[in-house]
């Protein structure tokens, strides 16, 4: 009878500790019902376009409306007023389908139409003529049967006269040429070898690379899971297409290896005389991590073929690190020997082509000592709780739960490309205080995830007005005036939520202007040094820049007798100052200074390393300084902790400033508050700037050979004479053409374009004198002269010399 005893006894005890366990769970899940799952599939319709033969522009779908102007991604030809778009359903059944051609600053409905119970393929009946530029919006709506509205965006263009299925056959040539390594497809002979490219690397080749690596060298690529083209640019006179699709590869360490590839052209075609021309030619790839087979030497992990700057953190002892490869969050732990896949929306074969969208990013925020990472993804979600949504998500990975808890969602409306602009300017989240901080619309909120309640820490901050480190923990800004009359700038770290205070003299303004690691750089100006530059903008230039630390140390003072800085720039650990000299009133640019920084950054024992092989090239390797014996981790999967009520919250996105875009490669790439300064940043890459309503202020090559402004000899008498009795460019700009753009520092080939618009500039010579451009040829620009009002006409590079004076001062 003992035994029965001792059985009942142990079953008492195993049902204490069995209640136990439940009523603990219960206790601390309390009010936080929560568990934890895969992402989950994809679930949305794609959309996509059909031209001449060729499939394109496959569109993922949105849960809401988005704001128009931002929906610069795709461009789709019109063809004898129609558009053919082929509808992949998947699972879905589409029981309605509306759609709209807005203006590009989606102000105005031009044309709108729908269809009841759609079949797979609709033709959409558009009238180019009524597009009020050259190009619109059009937004699709897809109502499911579970009544789910669905949105997609693309511009749309006539493709009469732009010799499109021209460009895209050329484009088909090169492309499955470059594969096969097919000699007749007129690559080499295309191609720009020079020492743009110094032919390292496969990760990154350009028009300027030599034929073998173009061709993939002995990579024997193969494309996996199809191909995605996408028309990102056309004008009369080229298209740019991007192809995004997988390659499996000849490996080393492995049989093959698989990449994330991304091939961008931009070519033209001449009908006369029936030859097409490749402009430009730019393509990435990125190797998949996959530790199921060999990614561990004794050295490190093996990134393969991958980007230089990889993005990594480290803790505190070296042990664990997490990096960002191929759009995956991988976290490798040398001390328990576990590889963990932490966040990607790929799937593990791959199959499905909604996963595979690359319009998102993700930053990493923070580890600590035992490898926990706070990780951001920013832009399209391509499934998951936030499908269909743009925005950033805050992730906390737990390394020893193995799981990934969403702390908060930021909802945004714009695409991709501008909430990484808008949203990536400020996204820290403390992990210890549970608060998230973000900038929207120059409004910086703190946003307690824990007590769900949000504040505005500081708003109405423009450009200038506010500066951030390079990871994101540190902010300034200024609190008490405008940028130039604000006497204190507030630094907050954002990690403990500490601040400290610079201040200034009085008839002073402070700015921050940046950080050197965890010191704050700023400048000081004198209200007495208020004056204009030769374009006649006002301006109070700073007389002094310091860089003090969060004790209030100077450690340093930059300040030169005669020269005045407007602005810096930081990268590594120099600084860049762009200065100005005095003539009374007038500022006119000057060389730069510099300032370096030798206080060397903190280094751990994993670093990002390169390494070179004969078939691969250069390679990525995150070396372990003290080695990994193990070659074989094991892999993990986290789940992701599902709440019951997730965090989403969104701003108000405020007032639009002015800026201006660039875009370049297919995608954007910066936005500048100065025309001038974009334009050069577009020239370097062959791209277009628009403004935010998403009107053209320049692109490369859509211009005449020959042009002179006719018709408006008025407009140019009328600037001539009120520059005669000196007034402000800027201002004649102004009240003359409706607005005006500084144009500063441009080269005067740069500036053809804008002329090729019907539109003068004003070249100023030095402070006071100025001449006016109204035309050009193709080695010559056409002037007037101010005083007597004759037309002349000089080289562009003497026209470049005779503005020298003035800092290459222009205003359209």
């Amino acid at each position: 009878m003992k035994w029965k005893q001792r059985l009942k006894h142990a079953g008492i005890l195993t049902g204490v500790f069995l209640l136990a366990v439940i009523i603990f769970a219960y206790i601390t899940n309390r009010g936080n019902d929560n568990m934890t799952a895969d992402m989950g599939g994809a679930t949305y319709p794609q959309v996509s376009f059909s031209y001449q033969g060729y499939s394109l522009n496959t569109l993922s779908g949105y849960s809401g409306s988005m704001d128009i102007p931002s929906m610069r991604d795709t461009i789709t030809p019109i063809e004898n007023g129609k558009i053919d778009l082929a509808i992949e359903a998947y699972e879905n059944k589409v029981t309605g389908l509306k759609w709209c051609v807005y203006s590009l600053d989606g102000t105005e409905e031009l044309l709108n139409g729908e269809e009841s119970d759609p079949a797979e393929n609709v033709s959409l009946e558009i009238d180019p003529s009524r597009l009020t530029d050259r190009e619109g919006v059009l937004e699709i709506v897809l109502t499911t049967e579970s009544e789910e509205d669905i949105y997609y965006y693309t511009r749309v263009t006539d493709a009469s006269g732009k010799d499109i299925l021209e460009n895209l056959n050329y484009i088909q040539t090169f492309h499955e040429g470059a594969l096969s390594k097919d000699s007749s497809a007129g690559i080499e002979s295309a191609l720009e070898p020079g020492e743009e490219s110094d032919n390292s690397t496969y990760q990154h080749v350009t028009i300027h690379s030599d034929y073998d690596h173009v061709t993939w060298g002995n990579l024997n690529p193969q494309v996996e899971q199809g191909e995605r083209w996408m028309i990102k640019e056309i004008n009369s006179v080229s298209i740019s297409v991007e192809i995004q699709f997988l390659a499996r590869c000849t490996g080393e360490e492995n049989e093959t290896d698989l990449y994330q590839t991304k091939e961008y052209f931009r070519v033209r075609h001449v009908a006369d005389s029936g030859s097409t021309y490749l402009l430009d030619y730019d393509r990435t790839m990125e190797q998949i991590f996959d530790p199921t087979k060999q990614v561990l030497s004794e050295n490190g992990v093996l990134l393969g073929i991958a980007d230089s700057d990889t993005p990594y953190l480290v803790n505190g002892d070296g042990s664990v690190v997490s990096f960002v490869t191929a759009n995956e969050l991988w976290n490798y732990n040398k001390n328990t020997d576990e590889a963990s896949l932490v966040f990607s929306f790929m799937s593990a074969e791959n199959t499905d082509p909604r996963n595979l969208v690359r319009q998102h990013k993700i930053w990493l925020l923070e580890i600590d000592d035992a490898g926990n990472t706070m990780f951001a993804v920013y832009g399209y979600m391509n499934r998951g709780e936030h499908e269909g949504q743009v925005g950033a998500a805050v992730y906390y990975y737990d390394i020893e739960q193995n799981s990934v808890e969403e702390k908060v969602f930021v909802a945004i409306d714009q695409s991709y490309a501008h909430a990484e602009n808008e949203l990536g300017k400020v996204m820290y989240y403390s992990a210890d205080r549970n608060v998230l901080y973000t900038m929207v619309g120059g409004t910086l909120y703190e946003y307690d995830v824990e007590k769900d309640w949000n504040e505005a820490v500081v708003e109405g901050l423009e450009e200038g007005q506010y500066a951030v480190s390079a990871d994101g923990r540190l902010v300034g800004y200024q609190v008490d005036g405008d940028i130039d009359t604000a006497r204190t700038v507030k630094v907050l770290n954002l990690e403990t939520g500490k601040e400290w205070e610079v201040t200034c003299g009085e008839n002073e303004c402070i700015r921050p202007l940046g950080f050197m690691n965890d010191d704050v750089v700023y400048g000081v100006a004198s209200t007495s040094d208020t004056g204009r530059t030769v374009s006649g903008e006002a301006v109070v230039p700073m007389y002094k820049v310091e860089i003090q630390d969060s004790k209030g140390t100077v450690k340093e003072t930059y300040q030169t007798d005669g020269a005045y800085v407007l602005g810096i720039s930081i990268e590594d650990n120099m600084i860049t100052l762009n200065r100005v000299s005095k003539n009374g009133e007038i500022y006119t640019n000057i060389s730069p200074d510099y300032i370096t920084n030798n206080t060397e950054r903190e280094e751990s024992n994993i670093y990002l390393e390169s390494y070179s092989t004969e078939l691969k090239g250069t390679q990525m390797r995150l070396t372990y300084e003290d080695g990994i014996s193990d070659k074989e981790p094991k892999v993990l999967k986290p789940k992701q902790i599902l709440f019951e009520n997730p965090k989403e919250i969104s701003f108000e996105s405020g007032e639009k400033t002015e800026r201006y875009d660039v875009y370049g490669y297919g995608e954007l790439q910066d936005s500048y508050e100065s025309a001038g300064e974009a334009i050069r940043a577009a020239n370097e890459i062959n791209g277009v700037v628009v403004s935010e309503d998403q009107q053209y202020i320049w692109e490369r090559g859509n211009r005449d050979l020959q042009y002179t402004i006719s018709g408006k000899d008025d407009v140019i008498e009328n600037i001539r004479s009120r520059l005669s009795q000196g007034e402000a460019p800027v201002t004649i700009m102004e009240e003359v053409m409706g607005e005006s753009l500084d144009l500063t520092g441009c080269t005067t080939e740069e500036l053809l374009y804008v002329i090729n618009q019907d539109r003068p500039v004003i070249a100023m010579l030095d402070a006071q004198n100025a001449v006016i451009l109204v035309g050009y040829t193709d080695e010559s620009v056409i002037y007037v002269n101010v005083s007597s009002g004759e037309r002349s006409s000089v080289s562009y590079t003497e026209m470049d010399q005779m503005t020298a004076g003035s800092g290459s001062t222009y205003i359209g």
